[in-house]
């Protein structure tokens, strides 16, 4: 027990350095006033901080996750950096660094803008696949671990589903519902757009309000999910977000994720009453599609065999478990 709480100060305290660091920097940048570039090319936009941020995030996540030391301590502590850190910077008076740190495109509009451009008969500005590129390639490197460790909304959604009383009624909505559900949306939004000429996700999204423009309709968005994340884990992310849906395809080749020794494992499923999410259970019975895990690191430490790791791809050879129908 004072091993672990000793591993949760140390890390804490790594991740506050990190944030000091990323201040100290935005202080510099902003005592240079340097003014934003007219007009921004591939190279330019990965060198946003709002990348190479991002990068960083994940790259922690996938260290504290591989090393399993992601307690709930930690995670609760690192979901609040996540937030702050993708939100609020961009608001203060920062100077180039703050405009880097600009939530747009958010991660809803980063797949669904183009189209409106394209049925507007112009062409879509790079900022949108630059940034899709990049939470493809953080989502193949660590398993949805932009989701997990960048996404300001989903960092959100899990701390309220964190706030007490622990022994409230929660619950895991199937994932075949769920996930038909946030198809079925994205297939209607794509005609859609060149029939009406609107999107239908500007209707239900809640990152617009992280924006801090205190819309109606956007705050109203917001707060439904957060009341309803208080019930159900990450509820717009299985739900609705149209990147939550890419970034699932994606996480099925991803080179590291969570994995069942099936040597180790007694299919006792501890593992997943513990686990807030529905993937679990379909790790255990070794499921060629599995749900979205979104690297929070819960069942690491549940099981008492330990035959649950994070480990890179094809680590474990999965003979012999049953699949999930």
């Amino acid at each position: 027990m004072k091993h672990r709480r000793s591993v949760a100060r140390t890390t804490i305290q790594v991740l506050l350095l990190i944030v000091s660091a990323v201040l100290l920097v935005a202080s510099q940048l902003w005592a240079q006033g340097e003014e934003p570039r007219a007009k921004m090319g591939f190279w330019d936009i990965l060198m946003l901080p709002r990348v190479w941020m991002g990068a960083l995030f994940c790259l922690m996540g996938i260290v504290l996750l591989a090393k399993a030391k992601a307690t709930r301590t930690v995670r609760n502590v690192a979901l609040g950096i996540i937030f702050l850190t993708f939100t609020v910077l961009a608001t203060l008076p920062l100077g180039s660094f703050a405009r880097g740190m600009g939530l747009h495109p958010s991660p809803v509009c980063t797949v669904t803008k183009p189209f409106l451009f394209i049925n507007a008969h112009r062409a879509v500005p790079i900022v949108f696949p630059t940034i899709l590129f990049t939470i493809a390639v953080f989502t193949i490197a660590g398993n949805k671990s932009f989701c997990g460790w960048v996404c300001p909304l989903g960092a959100l959604q899990e701390l309220v589903h964190q706030i007490p009383p622990a022994n409230r009624r929660r619950f895991k909505l199937p994932f075949k519902v769920t996930n038909w559900i946030r198809v079925v949306t994205y297939v209607v939004f794509v005609p859609l757009v060149f029939i009406i000429g609107k999107s239908i996700y500007d209707y239900f999204n809640p990152f617009e309000a992280l924006h801090w423009g205190f819309e109606l309709l956007a705050t109203s968005t917001l707060l439904i999910v957060l009341v309803a994340a208080f019930f159900i884990f990450r509820p717009f992310c299985y739900l609705f977000c149209p990147i939550g849906l890419v970034s699932w395809l994606l996480e099925q080749i991803s080179l590291s994720r969570v994995e069942v020794d099936p040597d180790k494992c007694t299919v006792c499923y501890e593992c997943t009453d513990v686990a807030p999410c529905p993937a679990m259970r379909y790790i255990v019975d070794g499921a060629r599609f599995r749900p979205d895990c979104h690297a929070c690191g819960r069942c690491l430490n549940t099981c008492s065999e330990d035959a649950i790791k994070w480990v890179g791809r094809s680590i474990f050879r999965r003979t012999g478990t049953k699949q999930t129908t």
